[in-house]
């Protein structure tokens, strides 16, 4: 690696691991905030390409258990934040190939097809995959380790609330993203 994708990973790590301190309380799911972290790896994606990306959220994971520990749970919630931010890349790569591909063969998109076709892919992705994966690991793993006993009434109760949170973080963030990447890909030209 060279010494541009070094720098390049520690600036938006820092970044990352700067909005960890910034929390937005998820109204719907009680206990979580919203990750704006996310929003700095989103942009290395859009901008550099998805290894250094995957390096950013790593360091930033690595940050986040090593200075951001909110009770027992952080050990847990932390990685399953880090696998929701790879499955959002999957739908942000998948929305990539798609936009190319779509470049390729007619004109290239509009800046607003471009973000709304981002914010699809990820949001389907997103809330497609990671509400099941919420449920197991945070009623399987999670409640066992903290010792909180919740009735299966109110674990199913929640589900909406997984999906509705797992559909706003794209709706926000991607397009963050994206307006943030076409400012600072212009100045960079």
């Amino acid at each position: 690696m060279d010494s541009r994708s070094v720098t390049l990973v520690a600036v938006f790590a820092a970044l990352a691991m700067g909005l960890n301190a910034i929390r937005i309380p998820a109204i719907l799911w009680p206990g979580l905030a919203y990750p704006l972290w996310e929003i700095p790896i989103f942009i290395s994606c859009l901008l550099f390409g998805f290894k250094i990306a995957i390096m950013v959220g790593v360091i930033n994971l690595a940050g986040q258990l090593a200075f951001f520990q909110i009770g027992p749970g952080s050990i847990v919630g932390y990685p399953v934040g880090f696998l929701a931010l790879l499955v959002t890349l999957s739908g942000m790569y998948v929305a990539i190939i798609f936009i190319n591909h779509r470049s390729s063969l007619e004109k290239p998109l509009s800046s607003k097809k471009a973000i709304t076709l981002l914010t699809v892919f990820t949001t389907v992705f997103r809330a497609g995959i990671m509400p099941f994966i919420d449920y197991a690991i945070f009623y399987g793993i999670l409640l066992p380790i903290v010792g909180i006993p919740i009735p299966e009434a109110y674990r199913v109760a929640l589900i909406p609330a997984f999906i509705l949170f797992n559909i706003m973080v794209p709706l926000y963030s991607i397009p963050i993203a994206y307006v943030s990447q076409q400012r600072l890909a212009h100045i960079q030209n």
